[in-house]
């Protein structure tokens, strides 16, 4: 399989069908050069928002992978339900990293929601950071 099937993001139709099938077959892990490509698009937040859903499925994902999730928590200028979203899909993310990096995206990701909660955030934001502290601010939870 292609790492990459998408093709034009701008037809976000026909990509929609693509990550529909690549879920349902349970090979999104596959395709994650094309799913963080996805992410850095900005030009649908549908597309976006459809691969936050379903990134929570990779068992085995890469650090780019998360990184881009946690860029995405981290992004000010993102609305805040796609930083939802990436919180929602760090939890099983940060579970299953299984290259040796969990412990350095471990810590990224706690950097990312200590600076957030540093300040005030509108409390469904704030709840959703709460919840993704609870995991990442104990220590070794998510260590392998």
């Amino acid at each position: 399989m292609k790492q990459d099937p998408f093709g034009n993001l701008s037809d976000w139709g026909s990509v929609l069908e693509i990550l529909d099938n690549l879920s349902d077959n349970g090979n999104l892990a596959e395709c994650q050069p094309g799913l963080i490509r996805i992410l850095k698009y900005k030009g649908n937040w549908r597309l976006r928002e459809e691969v936050l859903k379903r990134a929570g499925e990779i068992q085995t994902p890469s650090y780019e992978m998360v990184f881009q999730v946690i860029t995405i928590l981290a992004d000010d200028n993102i609305y805040y339900d796609a930083r939802i979203l990436a919180s929602c899909a760090l939890i099983p993310l940060l579970k299953c990293v299984q290259d040796g990096s969990c412990g350095e995206l471990n810590k990224q990701t706690r950097k990312v929601v200590e600076k957030l909660r540093s300040t005030p955030q509108p409390p469904f934001f704030d709840k959703a950071l709460k919840r993704l502290d609870s995991l990442v601010g104990l220590p070794g939870l998510l260590e392998h």
